[in-house]
């Protein structure tokens, strides 16, 4: 899927984890225009509404969430993508839940692949075994010391542009219900 000019709701990941995952994407993908997160709605493009509809729409959904922790577990890949990422110990019920609630109406939209909550290390890697690939990630996470959990109170929908970086459109609040007037 060509994902110029596509859309996604993310969760940004602040604090030492965010800086931790910063720091290993500059080091095994020089480059990388994306800031530590958790993709909700994995990009897509808007065929049913103009960006400022999909957001309106996607904004009463968001607020009827609460607020919650996310826990990061362990170093995984997904080998038919060839991405290696943090899997989610805790709070992966209310990613995945919140995907399907969004994943309706104007953001409808069939997964290429099953949604599964995680925090991307690394993508686009070479054909070489996965031993090798793997490695160096299992360490550096085994050198991190338990990373806190992070509370996850707002999502941000972006676009993709060309050259693949996002443009921030709108942050979305978990459990701030709008106000009707």
């Amino acid at each position: 899927m060509n994902l110029t000019d596509s859309y996604a709701i993310v969760a940004y990941v602040a604090g030492p984890i965010a800086d931790w995952v910063d720091r290993l994407r500059k080091d095994s993908e020089p480059g990388c225009p994306h800031h530590a997160h958790i993709t909700i709605l994995p990009p897509r493009p808007l065929v049913r509404a103009a960006p400022s509809a999909a957001i309106e729409f996607a904004r009463p959904l968001v607020s009827q969430f609460e607020p919650f922790q996310v826990r990061f577990g362990s170093v995984e890949a997904f080998y038919d993508s060839r991405v290696i990422y943090l899997s989610i110990s805790a709070g992966a019920c209310e990613l995945l839940t919140m995907h399907d609630v969004l994943n309706t109406g104007l953001l409808e939209q069939t997964e290429v692949f099953d949604y599964v909550p995680h925090l991307t290390l690394c993508q686009q890697l070479p054909q070489e075994p996965w031993d090798r690939l793997l490695e160096p990630y299992l360490r550096r996470w085994q050198e991190l010391d338990a990373s806190p959990p992070i509370r996850i109170d707002a999502v941000t929908f972006v676009q993709q542009r060309a050259d693949g970086r996002w443009i921030d459109l709108a942050e979305l609040g978990l459990g701030r219900v709008p106000a009707v007037g």
